[in-house]
C-alpha cells in the first residue's frame, strides 16, 4: 500500500471524525475496519467517498464497482485506490 495513499486516506477519516467531534482511540492501520473499528455511518461513507473522489480525481462506478468491498477497510479502499490511479496513468 503506498504511504501517500494511506495517508491521504487517514486525513480524510480524521477530518470526518472532527466533524462528527469524535476522536479515534486506537492507532489506525490498513487493517482498520471503517465501520466497525472507526465507527463510521452511511452517510459518513459518502462523505469519504465524495472526498476520495475530490482528492484524487476519481470517479466509483456504482454498476462496476463493489462499495461494501472497497470501504471494508482502509486497506481495501487503498487498494482499489491504487488500482484505479494506475488506469488512469496508463491511459
Amino acid at each position: 500500500m503506498k504511504k501517500e495513499i494511506f495517508k491521504g486516506v487517514k486525513e480524510i477519516i480524521e477530518h470526518i471524525l472532527q466533524k462528527n467531534a469524535v476522536s479515534m482511540e486506537k492507532p489506525v492501520t490498513g487493517d482498520t475496519l471503517l465501520r466497525e473499528d472507526i465507527g463510521l455511518d452511511s452517510i459518513d461513507l459518502v462523505v469519504l467517498q465524495i472526498e476520495v473522489e475530490d482528492r484524487w480525481n476519481i470517479r466509483f462506478d456504482p454498476f462496476q464497482d463493489d462499495f461494501q468491498k472497497i470501504f471494508c477497510s482502509i486497506g481495501t479502499l487503498c487498494e482499489f485506490l491504487e488500482r484505479k490511479i494506475g488506469e488512469m496513468n496508463v491511459r
